[in-house]
């Protein structure tokens, strides 16, 4: 990815510690922020608010007199006064992230004109990886191995046209989708939009996941450094995913959860969503199939996504797969899974339906086959591996 130099170009540091100060205030929400920074730079708001002398409009004068619960009984004014007061006098400590401000230098133009753009991102990696046509792949944690194989393969062929590829890096189908943008040689960049601090990585297991994608994208949040995952800001990431992308592309979604919150925050903003068919025997393709149903537009491969960009999709994707064709019996008992995980007794019975092939001879061509990277077993039900 080449560097923008001036799509990084960040507010000064004065400005962005005061954003964050903000950010970091006691009972502060997305919307009161937005609301506190309609009302001037974060350095103007944050020396008002500290002095008691910014002039506040009608709303804000109705919001700085709220009483919160456990607040002792003081105002949101009271509470933020003595807050700034006492944190320009202890600085926060420095956090390797950056700042961008709404209406300043180096915010996304993507979002600058969402009904529901966070008034300040965290940031690591490089916000131009936004520039380019980008997609968002969304789907359940709980996915198949077959899910998450769409999801890899979308991942990387989206990433060799040059689509920068937008997840939540949850578990499931987002880890998947980013990981298939790693394995792609492509220009297409990876961007994570996460709940928690930069600093509190969730799940914990996607560390070098999160590394990744501020190193070859851009990583960002708008919870301030420190932010615990708590769950009602999942939702809220949601928002932020459906404002960045173009076309939201969903593999594999119950009927309900995260994904489908993304797919109503897309809606609302006229962005357009995908679905990759799933069998209707699947839990986790309920969500997509109802999708469909209801006029989503069907994804069976990467070029119906690059069709919906206005993209070239007769290029070539260069895919390489380094597993060993199964041939003849193998090739045969391979042929008999689809997208649901079969048991030894259901693979047998097919197989002996289908060609005639004994109990033992089927039993003995799965572990070939999941020797070969073909097949994985789980608990006694075999699923095909997909690249």
């Amino acid at each position: 990815m080449t560097i923008d130099s001036e799509a990084n170009e960040l507010p000064d540091s004065n400005e962005q510690f005061a954003a964050r100060r903000l950010a970091e205030l006691p009972f502060i929400t997305a919307h009161r922020l937005r609301l506190l920074l309609s009302h001037g730079r974060p350095s103007e708001v944050a020396h008002g608010l500290r002095d008691g002398f910014i002039t506040p409009t009608a709303t804000l004068k109705t919001l700085l007199a709220f009483r919160p619960t456990n607040a002792n009984g003081r105002t949101l004014a009271e509470l933020w006064r003595e807050n700034l007061r006492a944190s320009s006098t202890s600085p926060t400590p420095p956090v390797d992230v950056d700042v961008r401000v709404r209406g300043l230098p180096g915010y996304p133009d993507c979002l600058v004109d969402d009904p529901a753009a966070p008034a300040v991102l965290f940031s690591r990696g490089n916000v131009a990886a936004l520039s380019a046509r980008r997609v968002a792949i969304v789907g359940t944690r709980n996915a198949t191995e077959h899910g998450r194989g769409a999801a890899r393969r979308f991942g990387s062929e989206l990433c060799e046209a040059g689509v920068s590829v937008i997840s939540g890096l949850a578990r499931g189908i987002d880890a998947a989708a980013h990981r298939g943008v790693f394995e792609s040689a492509g220009d297409g960049c990876a961007v994570g939009v996460v709940a928690s601090g930069l600093d509190v990585v969730y799940p914990p297991e996607h560390v070098q996941l999160w590394e990744a994608v501020s190193e070859r994208g851009f990583l960002c949040t708008e919870s301030p450094p420190g932010t615990a995952p708590e769950p009602f800001r999942f939702p809220m990431r949601n928002r932020i995913i459906a404002g960045l992308s173009e076309i939201v592309l969903v593999v594999e979604s119950r009927l309900e959860g995260g994904s489908l919150i993304t797919v109503r925050e897309a809606l609302s903003r006229g962005v357009t969503v995908m679905a990759v068919p799933g069998t209707t025997t699947t839990r986790a393709s309920q969500g997509t199939n109802m999708l469909l149903r209801d006029g989503a537009l069907v994804a069976i491969d990467t070029d119906d996504v690059l069709m919906a960009l206005g993209l070239d999709h007769r290029r070539s994707t260069g895919r390489f797969d380094p597993r060993i064709p199964p041939t003849d019996f193998d090739a045969r008992v391979l042929g008999l899974f689809a997208a649901d995980p079969l048991t030894l007794d259901d693979i047998s019975s097919l197989a002996q339906q289908s060609f005639g092939a004994s109990f033992g001879s089927t039993a003995v061509s799965l572990g070939r086959l999941q020797a070969a990277g073909w097949l994985m077993c789980t608990g006694g039900w075999f699923e095909r591996v997909m690249t």
